[in-house]
């Protein structure tokens, strides 16, 4: 595991922190950094491997929209793109977001955000003044990096594919996750969400809902692709309290017009495409039961 302090003083940072002061449109404020925005991007260096195709995956995965939405604004890794992603992740699709991984409630907490992802949802945390640890596989670190620094804001990146960090016991007042595009990694994390908690902590988690109404689509929709259910993952942490698990995020779009006379915020809780776990550490746990300290 690799630690990498995340310092936003560079040049990027600073032209990030005049940016974000600007009134006007984020395209037209950042055409004053012309010179910033054409040169080549580390980002670019560290995913050699990926095409415009698989870059634009990757931001389609991100802003959690399908073909219909795919279109970002700005150069791949660009502040203008990054920002571009945000605008339709937290959007009129996304207002739900915010309010459930309560982006303003953790200022001057301890947050530990984990997941392979550009870090989108994160960068709101530290906006808001949470002190952010990130544990994210190698390849997401350059992004998240620039996700950061272009803003001016600061973060600990640990590299990690175990599903293990080297922190001590009970150290993290809430973990933030993101697994929408990796069904195994709740339960590869678990064990350390337990550990890492502080008692009284709370997890806010992200996951692919197996019954959402892309798979209900398919052809072979008595096979889904993904594996986690509001049952299921509500038991994913037995020994955790308060436990809830919302289904949310359908685009209307995506809706066939013989279903849209159902209300949305009624869809959307029987097929939206994410789960979201909220749950709290108790403030003991002796032989596996729940007792108050």
């Amino acid at each position: 595991m690799k630690q990498h302090d995340l310092d936003p003083k560079g040049n990027a940072g600073v032209c990030a922190k005049k940016a974000s002061r600007l009134s006007g449109s984020w395209g037209k404020d950042l055409d004053q950094f012309p010179r910033l925005l054409d040169e080549p991007s580390p980002v670019e260096e560290a995913f050699p491997a990926l095409d415009a195709t698989a870059i634009h995956r990757l931001a389609m995965a991100e802003a959690m929209v399908g073909r219909l939405h795919g279109a970002f604004a700005g150069k791949p890794f660009s502040a203008e793109w990054f920002m571009s992603i945000e605008e339709k992740r937290h959007g009129k699709h996304g207002v739900w977001l915010p309010r459930h991984l309560e982006f303003a409630r953790h200022e001057r907490e301890k947050v530990l955000c984990l997941g392979d992802c550009l870090g989108t949802d994160w960068v709101k945390y530290a906006a808001h003044g949470a002190d952010v640890t990130i544990a994210t596989s190698a390849r997401f670190v350059e992004p998240i990096r620039m996700n950061f620094k272009w803003r001016g804001m600061n973060a600990t990146i640990l590299t990690t594919d175990s599903g293990k960090i080297s922190w001590p016991d009970e150290s993290a007042d809430v973990i933030a996750a993101n697994w929408i595009t990796d069904d195994e990694a709740p339960k590869l994390w678990a064990p350390e969400v337990i550990r890492l908690l502080k008692p009284g902590g709370k997890i806010l988690a992200l996951a692919k809902a197996r019954w959402n109404l892309r798979e209900l689509m398919r052809l072979h929709w008595w096979k889904p692709r993904n594996i986690w259910t509001r049952s299921r993952l509500a038991h994913l942490l037995p020994t955790f309290e308060e436990i809830r698990v919302r289904q949310r995020q359908i685009r209307r779009s995506e809706v066939p017009a013989i279903i849209r006379f159902i209300p949305m915020p009624l869809l959307e809780r029987l097929a939206g495409n994410a789960l979201v776990l909220k749950a709290f550490k108790p403030l003991s746990v002796i032989g596996g039961l729940r007792t108050a300290a």
